[in-house]
């Protein structure tokens, strides 16, 4: 498949990797981080692309002698499936956008302290200024991460966008969409890199970085 360049956005898949909270003492996260990944190709010929993706990891499953309905998901995977997987999606003509806040270095404190408040700025911001821009977008979330946040996602759509940046959200579950589970994989690569200091997964995708932001 080959990459070409595209005026704009019109599907992406959306997801995160540690939390929005802020107790530390009792598990919370230094970092979140959450991004969307979306193909790089002209935007009538997606359907045709996710399905050439599909084929690769089905293909890739089959090589690495695992189940047809494997889920590639990072805080799961074996290090080994991990690397062949990020090492496949290079090849794919995806782009990703993500933003990583780390949440001890907050300075405001109406953020500081209100998890549900933060995410809504980190979506707001995701969903804004991107270039190339939305267009009447189709989000696409893993129904596990909406079932969370659906209140804070449906307040940010109603408050800062309208329907010509984004026409509608769609719900899947991860298992079953193999775009989720791409960018499921790269926010736990960029996750690993800020959260552990480890750059080995990180390094492996990115190429396929249109934009990171460090919030």
């Amino acid at each position: 498949m080959r990459t070409k360049f595209i005026e704009t956005i019109n599907k992406l898949w959306i997801d995160e990797s540690g939390d929005p909270g802020f107790k530390f003492n009792y598990g919370s996260t230094k970092h979140f981080i959450i991004g969307f990944v979306y193909l790089n190709i002209n935007q009538k010929e997606i359907d045709k692309g996710v399905r050439k993706i599909k084929k690769q990891i089905t293909q890739l499953k089959s090589k690495l002698h695992l189940i047809s309905n494997y889920e590639f998901k990072f805080s799961r995977c074996k290090d080994k499936f991990r690397k062949e997987f990020l090492k496949l999606i290079t090849k794919f003509p995806i782009k990703y956008k993500v933003i990583v806040v780390n949440k001890r270095k907050l300075k405001a404190p109406a953020l500081q302290y209100r998890p549900k408040e933060l995410y809504c700025e980190l979506i707001r911001r995701l969903l804004y200024d991107n270039n190339p821009p939305l267009e009447k977008a189709t989000l696409i979330i893993d129904e596990a991460v909406a079932k969370i946040h659906q209140k804070e996602f449906k307040g940010v759509l109603r408050r800062y966008l309208t329907k010509n940046i984004v026409r509608r959200i769609q719900q899947q579950r991860s298992k079953s969409e193999d775009m989720i589970q791409i960018i499921d994989m790269i926010c736990g690569s960029v996750f690993r890199k800020y959260e552990k200091g480890e750059h080995n997964y990180y390094r492996l995708i990115k190429n396929k970085e249109k934009i990171l932001i460090e919030f």
